[in-house]
């Protein structure tokens, strides 16, 4: 088992401030906090409200995608 952000992998999140690219990072509810978050598709922008799944962890961000696969 995993722990601290790194454990987060293959959660769920909700998205709170768009996400998308690493210039232009969002943020994401998980575990009663908010993260920082980017996406995990390159030039693509997550809507807020949006559930996400936590790709990878990467310089703190967590890199996520749509769960619905958009």
């Amino acid at each position: 088992m995993l722990n601290g952000v790194s454990g987060m992998i293959g959660e769920t999140a909700v998205v709170k401030k768009a996400v998308s690219d690493r210039h232009q990072p969002g943020s994401v509810f998980s575990r009663g906090e908010e993260w920082y978050a980017v996406s995990l598709f390159p030039g693509t922008t997550i809507d807020a409200g949006t559930t996400v799944v936590v790709a990878d962890v990467e310089r703190g961000l967590l890199v996520v995608y749509p769960t619905d696969g958009a």
